[in-house]
């Protein structure tokens, strides 16, 4: 029997438990396909520079020759040998994922809509089928373009004039073909989940979705999350809560709005809400605000963009907390988030 569960309880589950399934099985496919491939990059980059410091013992080595020509040769096969065949077992990997996250995205997306609507879900979604083609066409690019850019770096003229640090670039080259490899699996993982959520709503004859985001997604995702579009329309693209990244004149999106990105649209229908009761679209675009008042942010987004964030948020005179808003105020006079930007373990 369905059970109606209260807003919160219900972003809760959409934005923490569901979304945290669904990474765990993106996780498994890039530990499958990638781990070893990144761990044996790292040891040919240790392995490079200390043969160059004992062999050099300086940043340079001009006119070197044959002990120069071995590093690169070496640097070269380490390379191929990590790019080798992982078109094929990245394939293997995500297409298992993804397989495991259009099931799960089922299950996930009728326990969603028996919790917000309190009626049993549609028996019948209409998965979608899984179609690896562009990933496989991505995959051998950036494999085939992380070799070609690392040959051409690793060669003897480029080398002499570079350096340890041309050797490490070549490398490094091919390690960005691998993390290439990483990003198409999870978007792939991520897009998947988006078509089975919109897929749900069609089933449930659901009129609406809205954008559900992490606490810690970036200023982009979190201008999105909260905000309802009809069912199968784009959001308005360009949209950020960073006054800089904002762009007016872009497309319309869905997510995954970007690599790594894990948002997800739900199925709505104004008729779940109850009146006096904040509705669930209200509460996820309450807790993306709070998470701009926050910081909540990965190391990988700057401070200055939260910053900015932050500040276009306050300019809004937000719903949030007196004392959240008053923190945020110092943060803002400060340029800086005094209690750190990682998401607490328990709110604090």
């Amino acid at each position: 029997m369905a059970v109606r569960i209260d807003p919160e309880a219900l972003l809760e589950l959409v934005q923490q438990k569901q979304i945290s399934a669904i990474q765990a099985i993106e996780d498994k496919a890039i530990k499958s396909a990638t781990e070893k491939r990144f761990a044996a990059i790292d040891d040919a980059v240790r392995s490079a520079t200390t043969k160059w410091i004992e062999e050099f013992g300086s940043m340079s080595a001009p006119g070197a020759g044959a002990a120069l020509g071995s590093m690169i040769k070496e640097a070269l096969g380490s390379g191929s040998k990590a790019l080798s065949g992982l078109e094929a077992s990245a394939i293997s990997a995500l297409s298992e994922a993804a397989s495991a996250a259009v099931t799960t995205a089922t299950e996930q997306g009728a326990a969603f809509v028996e919790g917000a609507s309190g009626k049993a879900a549609a028996a019948n979604v209409a998965a979608p089928a899984v179609d690896l083609a562009e990933e496989r066409a991505a995959m051998k690019t950036a494999v085939s373009e992380g070799l070609s850019e690392a040959k051409a770096i690793l060669k003897l003229p480029i080398i002499e004039r570079l350096g340890l640090r041309g050797l490490l670039s070549g490398l490094m080259r091919v390690r960005n073909a691998v993390s290439r490899v990483q990003a198409t699996i999870t978007t792939s993982v991520n897009a998947n989940v988006t078509k089975t959520m919109k897929a749900t709503a069609v089933a449930n004859k659901a009129p609406q979705e809205v954008w559900v985001s992490e606490r810690d997604a970036c200023t982009r995702c979190l201008k999105y999350a909260g905000q309802v579009v009809d069912k199968g329309e784009d959001w308005p693209g360009g949209q950020s809560w960073d006054p800089n990244q904002v762009d007016k004149n872009a497309d319309g999106v869905r997510p995954p709005l970007h690599p790594h990105c894990r948002c997800r649209p739900v199925p709505w229908n104004p008729a779940w809400a109850r009146p006096g009761e904040v509705s669930l679209p209200q509460a996820i675009s309450r807790e993306a605000q709070r998470s701009v008042a926050r910081g909540f942010s990965l190391p990988s987004e700057s401070n200055a963009s939260r910053v900015r964030a932050l500040k276009e948020l306050l300019s809004g005179n937000p719903n949030l907390p007196k004392t959240v808003l008053e923190r945020a105020r110092r943060d803002l006079k400060n340029g800086e988030f005094a209690r750190g930007r990682s998401v607490p373990t328990a709110n604090p």
